[in-house]
């Protein structure tokens, strides 16, 4: 009986410490958070004005107003009841399911990530040290921003509300022709904002240093969390079977 009961024992202490370690890269979950907001840098007669588009020679081409543009979270995206069009939701919803799988990689997907990483955090550093914050896609709504996007050369400049603090690390991703690409200008404003420099608009993904790193970012989404609930359950039913051992032993020798 004392060989029965250690062996469970034993269980139940490797089972908390696998959950232990997994749950630890489930912390506030992607797919609960919305969006980040775009900021406002002026207001005009014309609207709110949230960013310009420049030419390869830094030349204004546009300046861009708020109602220009849709930016659709993930938490949207999975919300089928939600009023997201059908090519916007399928093609986030899908690099969402392929982040997810157990198997990817940051740097399988985005491996050209990996030089700006070195370069503007740390020689010691890789993609792979990275958790995805936030996960969007920005649309558009102006013919003229779609014309002047296309233009050789031509960036699209937004900033955005992300709640980092002034001296983290942060980069981006975006998906484009049916790939990951590296954003190489993404700025941390220090004030909590960071200023991005689209070439097209597109799905995007905001990368920071993992919870190791920063406490405050919200946790990778690289793997499904249903299996902890699994782990969870299991460990319960044998903590039952401890108990149930113990209450028999004490019949048994009582």
């Amino acid at each position: 009986m004392k060989k029965v009961l250690s062996l469970v024992m034993a269980f139940v202490l490797a089972l908390t410490i696998t959950i232990s370690a997994t749950a630890a890269t489930f912390v506030p979950s992607i797919e609960n958070k919305g969006a980040p907001e775009l900021i406002i840098l002026d207001e005009t007669d014309e609207g709110f004005v949230v960013g310009y588009i420049t030419d390869k020679n830094g030349d204004k081409l546009t300046t861009e107003y708020l109602e220009c543009f849709i930016i659709t979270s993930i938490t949207e995206a999975l919300d089928k009841n939600s009023d997201v069009p059908d090519s916007i939701r399928n093609q986030l919803v899908d690099q969402y399911n392929k982040i997810c799988e157990d198997s990817t990689k940051l740097s399988e997907l985005c491996p050209e990530l990996d030089e700006i990483v070195k370069n503007k955090w740390g020689k010691d550093k890789s993609v792979d040290d990275l958790v995805i914050k936030d996960f969007f896609d920005i649309s558009g709504e102006c013919d003229e921003l779609e014309k002047h996007l296309s233009e050789d050369g031509s960036t699209l400049e937004l900033t955005f509300k992300v709640g980092v603090a002034g001296d983290t690390f942060i980069t981006a991703m975006v998906y484009v022709d049916g790939k990951w690409q590296p954003v190489v200008d993404t700025i941390n404003n220090g004030d909590g904002t960071v200023t991005v420099k689209f070439s097209k608009i597109c799905p995007v993904a905001f990368l920071v240093p993992g919870t190791g790193e920063n406490s405050s970012v919200v946790s990778p989404i690289t793997a499904d969390t249903s299996s902890v609930f699994v782990w969870s359950g299991i460990m319960v039913l044998s903590l039952v079977a401890i108990v149930a051992l113990v209450i028999y032993r004490r019949k048994v020798n009582g």
